[in-house]
C-alpha cells in the first residue's frame, strides 16, 4: 500500500478576490486515491493588487513595472497561503509532497499575466515542486479546458451509497452528478449557465464601478423578476446547447450586458430588478439542466453546493426552491470546502499526474481522449527527488495505472 501524501492545492478565485489554499492528505494511488482535506483558508490580495485588477489589463503591457510587481502580488498571497495552511494543520513544508495552482478558468477581463511566472515564484520560495497549467494539455487535445476538475470531484464525493449531485455557483455554474458506486466514466457533468461573473458585472456596471460585487444578494432581493427579460434569457444559445460543453467567454460577456441594460430600460426598470432576474436566471437553468441532462435517478439526491455563491443567500434561496423537494446542503458535509473547492481539486490533480493517471474527463470536456495534466517546476534539491521517485516508481505500472475506467 502506498504511504500518504499531503499536498498544498492552490487556486486564485473567479472573482479575483485572493487566493485559496487547502492541504490534502491523499492515501494510495490514482483512481484508488481516498481523500482527506485537512484544512483551507482564503488570503485576499491586498488593495494595490485589487485596485489594479479594477483597470483595463487588456492595457497592461506584459513586460511593464506593473505587471510584474502584480505577478509578485499575486506569487506572495499564494505562497502566504500555502504557509499558513500548512502552519494551520501542523505539517512542515520538508514533509509535503507538492503544490499544485489552478488558474482561474472564468476571469471575466483578460488577465495578460504569466501564470508560469506566479508558479516559478511560488517554487522557488517555498521549496516545493509545483504543478499548473491543468488546463492546457486538455485544450492541445480539442477539448475546452473545462470543466477541468471533474476527476478530482469524483474522488472526493464517490460514495458506495449516496447519489450526490455537486453545483458548484463560481463565476459560471457547473454540475457533477456522481450515482452510487459509479466509476469515473460515469460521472455526468457540464458548465450549465452564468453565474456569479454575471452577477459581478451587472453591478460593476450598474454601480460605474462603485461597487464589484452584491454580498448576499442585497441589492437583488430588493428588486423584481422581470418575466419578458427572463424569457428571453432563456433562449440564449449555450443553455440548449447538447453536453458536452462549457461556457465560451463571450457567452454572457459585453454584447450580453448591453442588452441587459437596454431591455432593463425600455421596461421601465432599475438595477435590483435586473440583478434579480439575472438571479433567477441562474436558478432556472440549472433547474432545467439537470432535468434535461442528467438521468433520473432510483435513490433521491443529496444535492451539494459550492463556490463563491454558498454567500449569496438570495441565490441560495431560489435554488433550493428550483429543486424542491430535494434538499440543499454545502458540499463540506461531503468533506469537500465548498469555498476551496477549486484548491482541493488542484491538489487531486497535481497527485494523479504523478501517479500517470489521466486527469481530464473527455467525455466531458469533449477531448480527443485522457491526457496527463500539468505542467510542472522543480522544488528544491530534496523535494524534487522526492517527487522524481515516486513519479518513477509509478511509470512502471502505467499501463495498469492510466485506465481511467
Amino acid at each position: 500500500m502506498a504511504m500518504s501524501r499531503i499536498l498544498i492545492g492552490l487556486s486564485v478565485g473567479s472573482g479575483l478576490e485572493g487566493v485559496d489554499a487547502a492541504a490534502v492528505r491523499l492515501g494510495g494511488v490514482g483512481l484508488n486515491l481516498t481523500t482527506e482535506v485537512l484544512d483551507a483558508v482564503r488570503i485576499t490580495f491586498p488593495p494595490s493588487v485589487r485596485d489594479l485588477l479594477r483597470l483595463d489589463l487588456g492595457k497592461l503591457s506584459p513586460s511593464s513595472t506593473a505587471n510584474n510587481d502584480l505577478i509578485r502580488n499575486i506569487a506572495e498571497t499564494a505562497i502566504h497561503g500555502a504557509r499558513q495552511v500548512l502552519t494551520r494543520v501542523a505539517i512542515s513544508p520538508r514533509d509535503t509532497f507538492a503544490t499544485a495552482f489552478l488558474e482561474p478558468g472564468h476571469s471575466g477581463i483578460e488577465l495578460p499575466i504569466s501564470w508560469s511566472n506566479v508558479a516559478v515564484r511560488i517554487a522557488e520560495q517555498t521549496g516545493l515542486t509545483v504543478f499548473h497549467g491543468f488546463r492546457y494539455r486538455d485544450r492541445a487535445a480539442g477539448g475546452a479546458g473545462n470543466p477541468i476538475t471533474s476527476a478530482a470531484d469524483y474522488l472526493v464525493l464517490r460514495s458506495a451509497t449516496a447519489n450526490r449531485l455537486l453545483i458548484h455557483l463560481g463565476a459560471v455554474t457547473y454540475l457533477l452528478q456522481v450515482a452510487p458506486n459509479s466509476r469515473v466514466s460515469g460521472a455526468i457533468g457540464f458548465e450549465a449557465g452564468p453565474g456569479n461573473q454575471l452577477l459581478d458585472s451587472l453591478i460593476y456596471h450598474g454601480t460605474r464601478g462603485k461597487e464589484r460585487y452584491d454580498p448576499g444578494g442585497k441589492t437583488a432581493v430588493q428588486g423584481r423578476c422581470l418575466e419578458p427579460l427572463l424569457a428571453r434569457w432563456l433562449e440564449h444559445p449555450h443553455l440548449t446547447r447538447t453536453p458536452p460543453k462549457s461556457v465560451h467567454p463571450e457567452a454572457f460577456g459585453r454584447s450580453f450586458l448591453l442588452a441587459a441594460f437596454d431591455a432593463t430600460r425600455q421596461l421601465g426598470a432599475g438595477l435590483p430588478d435586473l440583478l434579480c432576474t439575472a438571479t433567477h436566471l441562474i436558478a432556472h437553468v440549472l433547474m432545467e439542466a439537470a432535468r434535461q441532462w442528467l438521468p433520473e435517478s432510483p435513490t433521491p439526491r443529496q444535492i451539494l453546493i459550492s463556490g463563491g455563491g454558498v454567500r449569496n443567500g438570495f441565490l441560495w434561496q431560489l435554488v433550493g426552491q428550483q429543486f424542491g423537494s430535494e434538499p440543499i446542503a454545502r458540499s463540506n458535509e461531503a468533506g469537500l470546502p465548498a469555498l476551496a473547492r477549486n484548491a482541493v481539486a488542484a491538489g487531486i490533480l497535481a497527485a494523479l499526474t504523478c501517479d500517470g493517471v489521466d486527469g481530464n474527463l473527455p467525455h466531458l470536456t469533449g477531448a480527443a481522449g485522457g491526457r496527463l495534466l500539468g505542467q510542472l517546476i522543480p522544488g528544491d534539491g530534496r523535494n524534487w527527488a522526492r517527487v522524481a521517485a515516486w513519479v518513477a516508481d509509478q511509470a512502471g505500472e502505467y499501463p495498469r495505472t492510466n485506465r481511467v475506467a
